[in-house]
């Protein structure tokens, strides 16, 4: 595509994001050089600041059990896997790691994360969700993966305000073959039942998934904008070693070289700013894995953002920055990629007041309050708009 047909099409997105097709999207996704890669961050940028504030929401996330009945070729948790240890965390090691984070910084939102463990109590759980949101008046997503619909409204019932669960891809036929277990309609069949239960419902994509194509890639925007989801995450392709897609060569640097690098990635979350505009969005831990293998980001990335990739992400129409304050004990086993145990550090305190430094090298606040949907009634107030 020429530079001058790249500046229509991403005027026609900043204008009207529900008239691009996927041709244009596509075209969004790959700019013809490093002037139209900026021209596409700043104006998620621009966007980014009017639906959502100038401000950045950090989200505490706490993964309380990596046993998972799925079978996914490229996760480390998948069931298959012998060579992972698997722990449990009991529903008060769940709170007080919430509180312990809580201490350090307030909040707003904490993040409860899982394989989908078939064994863990999910009364337990719901225990765990009740006393979080009453101790500390946050938030409290859950990605625990694909349920009944009975254990989802329990655990709304229990306080669980928001689900987050990516569709990954929109391409069926893909879907089936990385998740050998499930399909895409099952998957889409939850988020349903989600929204209709009143959760704010997070999805998204893995962008550099072994089979993807431009098309597939622009269709899985076109998904998630026509999803009209409350938050939408972008994630670079990492397998881990232990899996299928990470045997051809079982080192954590050739999987690394499988991934999408982390310019592509930032496109993307550029990209889904501009068609998803009130969407909640996090700068992925996954990016910052990468970020430290691909120095290429850095040669088109200002100055304020080149400690890490999640910064550019942060300036490209990211809001959001996950940190993990899952127990120290536990943290190495949570291994869905190589590198991701260590990305923050071992001391939540340490990697709490860095990532306030990136935000505010970045001439950036840090967001009050829960952080839920613009779209919610009551959410308008603590997005961040404004700030």
């Amino acid at each position: 595509m020429s530079e001058s047909a790249f500046a229509s099409v991403l005027e026609q997105a900043t204008a009207c994001p529900k008239s691009l097709d996927r041709s244009q999207v596509a075209s969004l996704l790959n700019p013809p050089g490093p002037d139209q890669e900026r021209m596409l961050w700043q104006a998620a940028h621009l966007r980014r600041v009017a639906t959502m504030g100038k401000c950045v929401h950090m989200r505490a996330i706490i993964e309380f059990s990596n046993y998972c009945r799925q079978d996914c070729l490229y996760c480390g948790l998948r069931r298959s896997n012998d060579r992972v240890a698997r722990y449990r965390m009991s529903s008060d090691e769940i709170v007080d790691a919430a509180l312990e984070a809580y201490s350090i910084h307030p909040f707003g939102t904490f993040v409860l994360q899982s394989g989908e463990d078939p064994g863990y109590d999910l009364g337990h759980l719901a225990v765990a969700v009740r006393r979080i949101a009453d101790m500390t008046r946050s938030a409290v997503t859950l990605s625990i993966g694909q349920m009944t619909d009975e254990d989802y409204s329990m655990l709304r019932e229990a306080g669980a305000d928001r689900f987050l669960l990516k569709f990954e891809t929109s391409d069926a036929r893909l879907f089936r073959h990385l998740k050998p277990t499930t399909t895409l309609e099952q998957r889409l069949g939850c988020l349903d039942s989600l929204r209709k239960m009143g959760y704010q419902i997070g999805s998204g994509i893995i962008l550099g998934l072994p089979g993807q194509s431009r098309a597939s890639i622009a269709d899985d925007f076109l998904l998630c904008r026509d999803g009209d989801y409350e938050m939408v995450s972008i994630g670079p392709f990492i397998p881990h070693p232990d899996t299928p897609l990470g045997q051809a060569e079982c080192t954590v640097e050739r999987c690394m070289e499988a991934t999408a690098s982390v310019r592509p990635t930032i496109n993307a979350v550029a990209v889904a700013r501009l068609l998803v505009p009130y969407a909640h969005m996090p700068a992925t831990t996954a990016l910052a894995v990468l970020g430290r293998e691909d120095d290429s980001w850095r040669e088109n990335a200002p100055s304020s953002c080149l400690t890490d990739a999640r910064s550019l992400a942060l300036a490209a129409g990211a809001n959001v920055l996950m940190l993990d304050v899952t127990p120290a004990r536990y943290r190495e086993f949570y291994a869905i990629y190589p590198g991701k145990s260590g990305a923050d550090g071992d001391v939540v305190s340490d990697f709490v007041v860095q990532a306030k430094a990136n935000i505010h090298a970045l001439g950036m606040t840090i967001c009050p309050g829960r952080g839920d949907s613009p779209k919610m009634p009551w959410g308008r107030g603590d997005s961040g708009v404004g700030r």
